[in-house]
């Protein structure tokens, strides 16, 4: 997301043994924790779990995951639920140590699973292809199903705050939408105006298919949009600002405030100082030697990776963070930001409300 969720490259054991590891914990709760991990041999992994630092098993991620068609997925079942001390839960690889993304997972900010009920939207529903649905972070169809259930409900619930109630003829608009993680489920909780963009033309092509209620447009990299001034009620954007170099974001958060219409609500996620120390642990190029008291120091860092093969993105592009001080004073000075609310998406990232006056 994750919570850009991308499966990069993490740190290789020696150059001999030539074994890329890469791994995520899917998700956590007091019973179990799950995911997957592989690498470039066909033998499954072998993890270790730990319960703020004492190991509690041993295990193979040897389930088959059916869009790679290999034995990389795993669920561990503590022995016994955890009690509410407990605060951390890691899972690594066993040969080397390394930490799966997403881990340690902190207690505190632990997501709980989607009750069924809740998934009705789904019901009949074509799934997303799964190259497009890992694209945005989401490894299997069942975390992309829990995350944009879970996102959606924050957003919806923003927007109700916001607005005292949801109203049905809301003009609203998400900004990088992706295959409609957040956009699918939300659309099922409201019966407003709903329009999408993004960069990715295949993406657009799906929602056309399974919801022709939404307006959905290809856009450029670059702005403008294609909207008028003033057209939106409400625009969202999950998981793209932690994405953007530095030279797009100001123009991209003027162009949310051109389209937003006066009074109108901006809800914008973005990477906190807790994202940066995720990403050095897990090895990510260009955040190894970051902490996040540099983010809180320089107020927003980008590193760049390798964006060939991602549709409709042909410039700089990579992982972006945000200090909350930073966001106050240079975002602030756009459009004035109501609250921040940190690690509100996924207990990852942090939720921005901005409003035009």
């Amino acid at each position: 997301m994750g919570l850009d969720g991308r499966l990069s490259p993490q740190k290789t054991l020696h150059s001999e043994e030539r074994l890329t590891l890469r791994g995520h914990v899917d998700n956590c709760s007091r019973s179990t924790v799950a995911g997957w991990a592989t690498g470039d041999s066909e033998t499954p992994a072998e993890l270790v779990a730990e319960v703020d630092g004492a190991v509690v098993g041993r295990f193979l991620a040897d389930s088959i995951r059916a869009d790679l068609n290999r034995p990389c997925a795993f669920r561990f079942r503590f022995n016994s639920p955890l009690n509410s001390s407990a605060k951390k839960v890691r899972v690594y690889f066993a040969a080397t140590g390394q930490d799966l993304t997403n881990s340690p997972v902190d207690m505190k900010y632990r997501l709980a699973p989607v009750p069924p009920s809740e998934l009705a939207w789904a019901k009949r529903l074509e799934m997303p292809d799964g190259v497009e649905m890992r694209r945005i972070g989401s490894s299997t169809t069942e975390a992309f199903l829990q995350q944009g259930t879970r996102m959606a409900k924050v957003v919806a619930e923003n927007i109700t705050e916001f607005f005292g109630h949801f109203p049905s003829n809301l003009s609203i608009l998400d900004f990088g939408c992706g295959v409609g993680r957040v956009l699918l489920p939300l659309t099922s909780l409201a019966n407003a105006q709903w329009h999408a963009c993004d960069v990715n033309d295949r993406a657009i092509s799906y929602l056309r298919r399974v919801a022709p209620k939404v307006n959905a447009n290809v856009s450029d990299y670059y702005p403008p949009l294609s909207f008028d001034d003033n057209s939106f009620d409400c625009v969202y954007s999950i998981s793209i600002w932690t994405h953007l170099p530095i030279a797009l974001q100001l123009p991209w958060l003027i162009e949310v405030k051109r389209i937003l219409r006066p009074g109108g609500l901006a809800l914008i996620s973005t990477s906190g100082p807790h994202v940066v120390d995720v990403r050095r642990r897990r090895g990510d190029q260009g955040w190894q030697e970051l902490f996040g008291e540099d983010l809180t120091e320089s107020g927003v860092i980008f590193r760049a990776y390798n964006y060939d093969g991602l549709p409709g993105i042909h410039a700089s592009y990579g992982l972006a963070a945000h200090d909350e001080a930073f966001i106050r004073r240079i975002w602030g000075g756009i459009m004035p930001l109501l609250i921040t609310r940190p690690r509100a998406i996924e207990a990852m990232q942090d939720l921005h409300l901005l409003t035009k006056v």
